[in-house]
């Protein structure tokens, strides 16, 4: 039985956190925003600099850190990435929207409520690019999107989670559906796979941070984020569009015994990056240490869009 009342507490937390806190910024202060997911899978947060990590240069992570608002204390309900990304956009525990795995199950959009159905139903276009193939449309979690790229190329025998794309490439597909959708209401998802292993970032990255390679990575999606911010800066869009930054899962680096995730829960893989970039930066700078979860970003968005967000 899920327990109602701890996760209702975090879900107003966030959303009284972001939504409330001053005039400019009351429920519904951002009509018709774009709304951006920028998802980078299995970055830790406490391998960031506006984290407090000091081992790799992130400056297009920390300069939207910068222009938004940095929650401390957020966590997934999943350490796979196919459950925590219906989770987020769905506002559903796993167990509930009975995508428990990244294998074996399929999310059924016509039971359950999207993010980008809601919004698809109140006028906004909808697109998705994503570099794993664990989030392929077969997979259900295309529901409600009008665009949802996924090339990605299988090999016979291959485990799943070693078929990936470039987030250079993903985010070049983001980049061009954005510059045509501009100048209208839409929702967008952009999902880059790079600190997942294996950890082979291209150079400079690779050289510069040999001795730690997950570091390599992450220094290589910052890149991969601050292309991709400045196309939206070049279209107009950065400025007026709700940016949530975020990543599905963490990564055990074997500090409990994990190498990588999906078996153990421990916080470094549960906790995760969130940074809320609302429009015209209002709020910027500050910081949130409340404790939220990925499934609350569904009614969150719906309250700063000032729209309902789906019972339960």
């Amino acid at each position: 039985m899920r327990m109602k009342s701890g996760t209702l507490m975090i879900a107003t937390l966030l959303i009284a956190s972001v939504a409330c806190s001053r005039e400019s910024s009351r429920p519904g202060a951002y009509p018709d925003a774009p709304v951006i997911i920028i998802s980078v899978d299995t970055l830790r947060s406490d391998r960031l600099p506006v984290y407090g990590y000091g081992g790799v240069e992130t400056p297009n992570i920390d300069a939207l850190r910068a222009d938004g608002i940095l929650f401390t204390s957020a966590y997934s309900h999943v350490p796979l990435t196919l459950p925590s990304h219906v989770s987020m956009l769905t506002g559903l525990l796993p167990a509930e929207s009975n995508v428990r795995n990244n294998i074996g199950y399929r999310f059924d959009g016509s039971k359950h409520a999207t993010l980008p159905a809601i919004l698809k139903e109140r006028g906004y276009a909808t697109g998705a690019a994503i570099s794993a193939y664990v989030l392929r449309s077969s997979t259900g979690i295309a529901d409600g999107f009008d665009f949802y790229d996924d090339a990605i190329a299988s090999r016979t025998g291959a485990a799943t989670g070693t078929l990936q794309r470039s987030g250079d490439l993903t985010a070049d597909v983001a980049s061009r559906w954005i510059t045509s959708n501009a100048s209208r209401p839409f929702f967008f998802m952009l999902h880059i796979f790079e600190p997942h292993s294996p950890y082979e970032a291209p150079e400079p990255f690779r050289s510069r941070y040999a001795g730690e390679p997950y570091d390599g990575e992450i220094a290589a999606s910052d890149a991969i984020v601050g292309e991709f911010i400045g196309q939206l800066k070049r279209d107009g869009v950065y400025d007026k569009a709700i940016i949530l930054f975020l990543s599905d899962h963490g990564e055990g680096l074997n500090d409990h015994g994990e190498p990588e995730h999906g078996i153990f829960i421990y916080r470094e893989a549960i906790q995760v990056p969130l940074i809320v970039k609302l429009p015209a930066s209002d709020r910027k700078g500050e910081t949130i240490q409340k404790p939220v979860g990925l499934i609350d970003l569904v009614p969150t968005v719906a309250k700063l869009l000032g729209i309902d967000a789906p019972p339960g």
